[in-house]
C-alpha cells in the first residue's frame, strides 16, 4: 500500500514535474515569441511613423503631431510614445492611457534616421497586462488538463504552442510585408477575441487608416497636378502645359517634320466684357471652350490651351500649309457662328488666327511664341475673322514687329490707364464768353514723363482694327471722371467723344454705350458723339442705325471733318445729326484764301437750311474769328481759346495737376 502510494506519489510528482516543466517551457517559449513580436511591432511602428516624426523634428509643425497621434491612438498594446530630437529633447509625447504604471511597461527605443544621419530617437512603451493575462490563462488551461495525463498534456501543449506561434508568425509576416513592401492592402482574419486577435484588429485598423490616408494624398496630388496644367475657368490646358508640350515637340529628333503653332485671339470680346460685365464674358469663354474641345477631338495630334484672357494656343503636329488651312477655317467658322444668348441679345465674337509653321528640331521656343503673336496681329490688320500663316523665318514678320510694338504699348496703356483724357473747349460765338462751353474729349498717351500725341499711334490702331477698344476705353474713362464729380456737367452744354467708323459697324455697339451711360446714371443729353464724315458715308446704313438708337436716348451727334468729301452733301439728310464740324483744312487759311471762305460759307448755308449747328476747328487767331463771325459759324474750337488740357485740371481748376 505504501509502495502504491509512493508510486502514485511518484507518478503524481512525475506528472507535476512533467506538466510543470512543460508549463515552464511553454511559458518561456511564449515570452520569447511575445518579446520578438514586440520587437517586430516596434520596428514596424517606427518605420510607419518615421517620415512624420522626422518632418516633426525638422519642421516642428502641429500637422505632423496630429497625424502621428491619429496613427498611434488605435494601437491598444502601445501605451505611450516619446519622440526626441538629436539633442535629446522630448518634442512629442503621445499617451494612450490616462494612468500608467511604469513597472507594468515594456520599453523599446529606436533611432530616427534620414539619409544616413540620426535626427533623434523614439521610445515605445507596451503594456504587460495583456501578455500577463495570456500567461495566466495558459497556466489555468494546463491545470485543467493535468488529470488527462502526461500524453494528453504534451499533445495539448504542443497544439497550443503551434496555435499561438502560427498566429503570431502570421502577424509578424504581415508587419514585415507592410513595412518592407509598403503593401497596405493586407488584412488579417478577425476570428478570435484574445490578445492576438486584438492585435490583428489593431493591425487591420492601422493599415486601413494608412491606406485611406495614402488614397486621400494620391487624390490631392492628382487634383494639384490637374490644376497646375489646366485653366481654372474653362478647364482647357493652360500656358504651362502647352509650353511644356511645345518644348518636347521642338526637341524631337526626326525627319524634320512640319508642325504649326497657332495663336488665336477673339475679336470684339473685350467690348462684350466691358459692356456686359466679366461674368458674361466668362460664360462666353466657358461655352466656347466646350466647342474647342469637341473640335480638336476630331483632329489627330492637336492640342488647345487658353493662355489668358481671350487668347488661345493651338498646336497642330505633322501638317503643312495646305493641310493647316482646312482646320483653321473650320475653327473660324465655328467661332463666327457661335451665339451667346444674354437677356434676349445674341452676343457673338470673331477670331483672328496667326499660325507659324516650323520644322523640328527647333531651338528657340520664345521666338516661336513671339512669331505666332506677330502673325495674329497681322491677321487682325486684315480685318475680323482673318487668318495669317507664315514660316518662322519669313522676313515679313520682322516688318510687323515695329507696328505690333505700338499695339502692345497701347494695350498696356489701356490696362494700366495710361491713355489720358484731355478736354478742349468749344465756344459758342453767339453768346457771352461766360456762358456754358462744350468740350471735346481727346486722347493722349502717357509713357513715363512723356505725353504722346494720338497722331503717333492712331494710324497703327486703325490698321490693326483696334480703334473700337480705344473708343470704348475713352467712353468709360470720360464717364468715370464725370461720375466722380457729376456737378461739373451743370457747367457745360455737353461733352463730345470721338468714335471711329469701325466702332459703328460693331453689332450691339450702341447697346453697349447705352448700358455704360445708364450704369453711370448721368444724363444722355450731356453727351455728343463725333463721327468722321468719311466713316459715316462709307458705313451709311450702320451709321444711321447707330445714331438713331443713341439719339432716342437723348445723345447728340456731330459729323466731324465735314467738307473733306464734298460729294457727301447728299447724304446729310439721311443722318439724324445735330452738328457739322467743318474740317480744319478750310478754317486755318480762311482769312487769306477767298475760295475757302466761300466754301465754308456754303457749308454754313447748308447747315442753316438743315437746322444744324456748325463748329469750326483750328481757330488759332483773331483774323480767323472775324471771318467765322462774318459767315455766322455757331461754335469755335482751337488754340486761340485753349489748348487741350487734362480733364482733372478743367474739372477742378483750383487744383494743380501734374
Amino acid at each position: 500500500m505504501i509502495l502504491r502510494v509512493k508510486l502514485n506519489l511518484l507518478l503524481i510528482a512525475i506528472l507535476v514535474l512533467t506538466n510543470g516543466s512543460l508549463a515552464y517551457f511553454l511559458s518561456e517559449k511564449q515570452k520569447d515569441i511575445i518579446s520578438n513580436n514586440i520587437d517586430i511591432q516596434a520596428e514596424a511602428i517606427s518605420t510607419l511613423i518615421a517620415k512624420d516624426a522626422i518632418q516633426l523634428i525638422l519642421l516642428n509643425t502641429s500637422d505632423y503631431a496630429t497625424d502621428l497621434s491619429s496613427k498611434l491612438s488605435s494601437l491598444k498594446t502601445l501605451s505611450k510614445t516619446n519622440i526626441y530630437n538629436a539633442s535629446g529633447k522630448n518634442i512629442l509625447t503621445i499617451q494612450n492611457q490616462s494612468y500608467l504604471n511604469e513597472h507594468n511597461l515594456i520599453k523599446k527605443e529606436l533611432p530616427l534616421s534620414f539619409l544616413g544621419s540620426t535626427l533623434g530617437h523614439v521610445e515605445l512603451f507596451f503594456t504587460k497586462d495583456s501578455y500577463n493575462e495570456a500567461a495566466d490563462r495558459l497556466t489555468l488551461f494546463l491545470m485543467q488538463i493535468f488529470a488527462a495525463g502526461l500524453a494528453l498534456t504534451l499533445l495539448f501543449a504542443l497544439y497550443i504552442d503551434h496555435f499561438f506561434s502560427k498566429r503570431i508568425s502570421q502577424l509578424n509576416n504581415a508587419l514585415k510585408n507592410t513595412s518592407n513592401k509598403q503593401d497596405y492592402s493586407i488584412r488579417l482574419p478577425e476570428k478570435h477575441v484574445d490578445e492576438i486577435g486584438k492585435a490583428y484588429q489593431s493591425f487591420n485598423q492601422l493599415v486601413e487608416n494608412t491606406e485611406q490616408l495614402l488614397a486621400k494624398q494620391a487624390t490631392q496630388e492628382q487634383l494639384l497636378l490637374f490644376q497646375a496644367n489646366h485653366d481654372t475657368l474653362t478647364g482647357l490646358h493652360n500656358r504651362l502645359y502647352i509650353t511644356t508640350s511645345l518644348k518636347k515637340l521642338i526637341a524631337e529628333d526626326g525627319d524634320k517634320e512640319t508642325h504649326a503653332l497657332c495663336y488665336f485671339d477673339l475679336d470684339k470680346f473685350k467690348i462684350i466684357n466691358d459692356s456686359f460685365g466679366h461674368p458674361v464674358g466668362d460664360q462666353l469663354l466657358i461655352k466656347l471652350a466646350v466647342q474647342f474641345e469637341q473640335f480638336i477631338n476630331t483632329l489627330p495630334q492637336t492640342q488647345v490651351a487658353r493662355i489668358g484672357g481671350d487668347e488661345f494656343i493651338l498646336i497642330v503636329q505633322n501638317t503643312s500649309e495646305e493641310a493647316l488651312l482646312t482646320p483653321l477655317k473650320q475653327l473660324q467658322s465655328l467661332i463666327k457662328n457661335f451665339r451667346l444668348d444674354h437677356q434676349g441679345q445674341q452676343l457673338s465674337v470673331g477670331v483672328s488666327i496667326g499660325a507659324i509653321l516650323f520644322k523640328t528640331p527647333y531651338d528657340n521656343i520664345h521666338s516661336l511664341f513671339a512669331a505666332a503673336d506677330t502673325a495674329c496681329y497681322h491677321a487682325k490688320h486684315k480685318g475680323g475673322n482673318s487668318l495669317s500663316i507664315f514660316w518662322q523665318d519669313n522676313p515679313e514678320l520682322q516688318n510687323e514687329k515695329a507696328l505690333v510694338n505700338w499695339v502692345q504699348r497701347i494695350r498696356n496703356a489701356i490696362a494700366n490707364h495710361q491713355l489720358l483724357v484731355y478736354l478742349q473747349p468749344i465756344i459758342n460765338s453767339r453768346v457771352a464768353q461766360d456762358n456754358k462751353p462744350s468740350y471735346e474729349s481727346l486722347v493722349r498717351l502717357q509713357e513715363e514723363n512723356n505725353i504722346i500725341s494720338p497722331f503717333a499711334f492712331i494710324p497703327t490702331l486703325e490698321r490693326f482694327k483696334m480703334m473700337p477698344e480705344v473708343d470704348f476705353y475713352m467712353v468709360q474713362e470720360v464717364i468715370s471722371h464725370l461720375s466722380k464729380e457729376p456737378e461739373f456737367l451743370n457747367k457745360v452744354n455737353h461733352i463730345s467723344i470721338n468714335l471711329s467708323g469701325t466702332t459703328l459697324t460693331i453689332p450691339n455697339a450702341a447697346d453697349s454705350i447705352i448700358q455704360i451711360i445708364e450704369r453711370s446714371k448721368l444724363p444722355f443729353h450731356k453727351f455728343c458723339f463725333e463721327i468722321t464724315e468719311t466713316s459715316a458715308v462709307s458705313n451709311l446704313t450702320e451709321a444711321k442705325l447707330f445714331i438713331e438708337q443713341l439719339s432716342k436716348k437723348g445723345c447728340l451727334f456731330s459729323l466731324d471733318d465735314f467738307g473733306t468729301g464734298m460729294a457727301s452733301f447728299e447724304y446729310l439728310h439721311a443722318l439724324p445729326l445735330n452738328t457739322l464740324k467743318i474740317d480744319g483744312c478750310f478754317i486755318k487759311d480762311i482769312a487769306k484764301d477767298p475760295i475757302k471762305f466761300e466754301m465754308v460759307k456754303s457749308m454754313q448755308n447748308i447747315a442753316n437750311l438743315m437746322n444744324l449747328e456748325t463748329v469750326a476747328e483750328y481757330v488759332e487767331n483773331q483774323a480767323i474769328i472775324d471771318k467765322l463771325n462774318e459767315i455766322g459759324i455757331h461754335h469755335h474750337q482751337g488754340y486761340h481759346y485753349s489748348e487741350p488740357r487734362p480733364i482733372q485740371e478743367i474739372m477742378n481748376p483750383e487744383q494743380k495737376h501734374d
